[in-house]
């Protein structure tokens, strides 16, 4: 779809150029929908703002869906003595500031500020819920037309102004029931994928628990228990303990070729190849460098027992113990595995220091202690959980191939929708050229302009004299009848709690219809 200039919002009809379905017409985001933005209540005062009052609706409350809570609430005061206005539940929401194209729908009564727009589709030319998918599909589009520097957005003039194609009302509800099905699919299918990540860490750790208590290589050993989990060691018995240090500023500088690992680089788990910052031999061996297949672990702060192995010789900071591993006693590689699993974890956790911030000294950390197999089993272990791993990270793989699937099949779907390909054409359906002749020939009798200009415009009730819209706000914002704020509170939180149960108790299918009210 293309965008016209705001000049020239008023042309309606597609280029010549372009096909059409039957029944369908090119016009304006303006000539179907009454629009209307928000305002903030003046920010130093206090007599404005409340705990629990009117919802007040920032882009962060916005998640393209229902939105049923605001994080600020505003009084009866402070929406009369600003341009925020009050919107009725159902209102649908388009962000025009920084996150544009960002949505919702609200769930309650509430007010939004400025970088909101909300609409009210004229009800005899557009559905409302054909009107959200529309909007939803042309949110790049609209972005594209973002102005100013670092934070980009567009105006109500540019949102009126915007091109659509618009078919029949018959086929809008055709389209936006069968887009609610999809999608509600699509919506369902992806929240079974997402499940993935959790179950491969949790079969990770299985995998380990069994390889550290002996489970995993019992039918190896030949059955029975192992006879290694009643003996434990000390780490510092299976290899040198190293805390790490910080090389001095002067000695950072000339040929910079050795790795200086920090907790982030043990995010790579098993293979951190390298690291950020890269250091001189000279600022490597001011502190105590480490050889390659060593074991680092975290023992300070919030990622407290994080653990890495190492895949090239380097150092790492005062916040990293380390264990080179004498390799007579322990493999490296099944050392980190013991460290990672939940016995390890615990054991570390455990014995550090229960401070604001924890600390496993290197004291306290030598003191480590676990039950360790011969070496023929280390290996044997090592050699199932990397097979294991590998099998988990195949999966892995497809579920983000999957994922990055999911993420490009609703836009396909919307743009499937407003080509006409969706659903098919019904000869019998009025066709939308019809509606908007007559909408137009109602404003031109009502003296009505298609869009409205100056400061007055902004405050008059939305569709005046052309649909009057129960739904629409008041002038002003205010309710037609003056209530205490309590009563105002009460009256929202009812109308919330009942706007909720309507949404959740709605069958798979049906729930954005009846959501607007369209059944």
């Amino acid at each position: 779809m293309t965008t016209t200039d705001p000049q020239d919002h008023a042309a309606t009809d597609a280029s010549p150029s372009q096909s059409l379905p039957p029944g369908w017409v090119g016009t304006t985001l303006g000539e179907v929908a009454e629009w209307g933005s928000g305002g903030t209540p003046q920010r130093t005062n206090d007599e404005y703002y409340t705990q629990n009052g009117i919802p007040w609706l920032t882009i962060g409350d916005l998640n393209d869906d229902l939105v049923t809570s605001a994080k600020t609430h505003i009084t009866e005061e402070g929406l009369k003595n600003s341009s925020a206005k009050l919107v009725p539940a159902g209102t649908i929401f388009f962000a025009m500031y920084g996150s544009i194209g960002k949505m919702g729908i609200s769930g309650m009564d509430c007010a939004t500020n400025q970088a909101i727009a909300f609409c009210f589709p004229l009800q005899s030319v557009i559905k409302k819920s054909f009107l959200f998918y529309l909007l939803k599909s042309e949110r790049e589009n609209l972005f594209a037309q973002g102005q100013g520097g670092a934070q980009q957005n567009i105006s109500q003039t540019i949102l009126k102004a915007h091109a659509i194609l618009l078919p029949p009302l018959p086929e809008q509800k055709r389209i936006a029931d069968k887009l609610d099905t999809l999608l509600g699919r699509v919506e369902t299918a992806r929240e079974r994928l997402e499940r993935v990540p959790k179950l491969l860490k949790t079969f990770r750790q299985s995998v380990l628990s069994a390889a550290v208590s002996g489970e995993l290589t019992r039918e190896w050993r030949g059955g029975g228990e192992a006879e290694w989990e009643e003996d434990t060691f000390r780490l510092d018995k299976i290899g040198l303990i190293i805390t790490g240090g910080t090389p001095k500023k002067e000695l950072r500088g000339g040929q910079a070729t050795i790795p200086f690992y920090k907790p982030t680089e043990l995010d790579k788990g098993y293979r951190v190849e390298t690291a950020t910052e890269l250091v001189s031999e000279a600022a490597a061996m001011s502190v105590r460098p480490i050889p390659d297949r060593t074991v680092m672990v975290t023992c300070i702060g919030a990622t407290i027992g994080k653990v890495g192995l190492s895949r090239q010789a380097g150092i790492t900071n005062q916040q990293i113990n380390s264990i080179v591993c004498n390799e007579d006693v322990a493999l490296p590689e099944y050392v980190y595995f013991l460290l990672s699993s939940d016995l390890g974890q615990s054991a570390i956790i455990d014995n550090a220091s229960s401070t604001t911030l924890p600390i496993l000294n290197k004291s306290r950390f030598s003191e480590l202690s676990f039950p360790l197999p011969p070496l023929p089993e280390q290996a044997e272990i090592v050699r199932r959980v990397e097979a294991l791993f590998a099998l988990a990270d195949r999966v892995e793989a497809r579920y983000a191939a999957g994922l990055a699937a999911f993420d490009s099949l609703t836009p396909a779907l919307l743009q499937k929708a407003f080509r006409g390909e969706l659903v098919p054409q019904d000869p019998s359906d009025e066709p939308a050229s019809v509606l908007l002749e007559r909408i137009r020939a109602q404003r031109a009798a009502a003296g009505v302009g298609g869009v409205r200009r100056g400061r007055g415009a902004g405050k008059a009730k939305a569709g005046a004299g052309v649909e009057a819209q129960a739904a629409a706000p008041g002038r002003r914002g205010r309710p037609k009848k003056a209530l205490t704020e309590a009563e105002a509170v009460a009256a929202l939180e009812a109308r919330r709690a009942a706007r909720e149960a309507q949404f959740e108790a709605a069958p798979e299918g049906s729930r954005m219809p009846d959501l607007f009210g369209e059944g």
